[in-house]
Parts: C-alpha cells; sequence; structure tokens
C-alpha cells in the first residue's frame, strides 16, 4: 500500500513537471570578447621546426589583431644558448591598417651548439591597448628542457614539499 503511495504522489509531481511552461532567459545583447585576457589584443599563431645541433632553423610567427590603428612594437628575444641568426632590426614595428589582412608575419631564424627546449619570447604592444608576451618552444637535437630539477622533499605523511633556501638576518 505504501509504495502505491508514493507512486501516486511521484506520478503527480512528474506530471506537473512536465506540463509546466519553461521559460529562457533572452539575451538582450549579444558581446564577444575578441580577446579573453587583459592586455593587447593580439592572437598568435607559428610553426616551429625542430632543428639539429648547429643547423640554422626556421620559426614562422604569425601574430593577428583586430585593432585598426596605430604602430604595434614587437621585442623578439631569445633564450641564453640560442643564437638568432636572423640579421633583422629589433624591435619590429606593424603600421595596423584598415587592410582587408590583420595578420602580420614575424619569421626568426635560430641555430643553438647545445641540444635542449629553448624559447623565442615576443613582448608585443600597441599604444594605448596593452601589452603582451608569448613565447614560442624551439626544440634542438634531443630537445629536453637543461633547466635544473630541485629534488622533491617529502613530509612524514608522504606530502610532496618545496624547500627553497633562505637566508635570515636579525637585526636589533
Amino acid at each position: 500500500m505504501k509504495q502505491l503511495y508514493i507512486f501516486c504522489i511521484l506520478l503527480l509531481v512528474f506530471s506537473h513537471a512536465v506540463g509546466a511552461d519553461v521559460k529562457v532567459p533572452v539575451s538582450q545583447k549579444a558581446h564577444v570578447a575578441k580577446c579573453v585576457k587583459p592586455g593587447a589584443p593580439v592572437q598568435i599563431t607559428y610553426e616551429s621546426e625542430h632543428i639539429d645541433v648547429g643547423v640554422v632553423g626556421k620559426v614562422d610567427i604569425v601574430l593577428t589583431t583586430q585593432v585598426s590603428e596605430g604602430t604595434m612594437k614587437v621585442v623578439v628575444k631569445t633564450d641564453k644558448g640560442l643564437d638568432d641568426v636572423t640579421g633583422t632590426e629589433k624591435p619590429l614595428f606593424f603600421e595596423l591598417g584598415k587592410s582587408a589582412t590583420k595578420e602580420y608575419p614575424v619569421q626568426v631564424e635560430v641555430s643553438s651548439a647545445e641540444d635542449g627546449l629553448y624559447y623565442v619570447k615576443l613582448i608585443v604592444s600597441i599604444k594605448g591597448q596593452g601589452m603582451r608576451a608569448f613565447a614560442v618552444p624551439v626544440y634542438v637535437g634531443e630537445g629536453v628542457s637543461k633547466a635544473e630539477k630541485k629534488p622533491v622533499t617529502k613530509t612524514s605523511s608522504g606530502e610532496a614539499i618545496s624547500v627553497s633556501a633562505a637566508q635570515e638576518s636579525i637585526e636589533e
């Protein structure tokens, strides 16, 4: 009897829920974000060759922006151990116009005497719009990062912690 009673109550609640009109809120104004992050509204696409030690390789970078006025300044730097052999003037300047293309290509030629993972770093700024930093990976030889990894220390409960060197000075 209890089961029949519970079944009838569930059936009654379900029938009201199915028959009810559900009103979906209507957006009155749509906003499409051109760039999600704060800073210059610039996007990047790139193609980076995996190069051998001592060989010159190309890194093709395309910067895209919807800004149609002003000048875009691009500062290109490479990691220590990665040589920029492009020979172009730095920084680069692009006049932003109302042309159909909003793409601005940057080609960098790099070489390294040691294998590893390196980065070509770009700092892009547009006056009045802010700035943005990008890093493009370049794999040389084996392509393994040479960054020194710190040993992981664990507490008595097994939690991994990072121990950093610190200097303490006491002033009286």
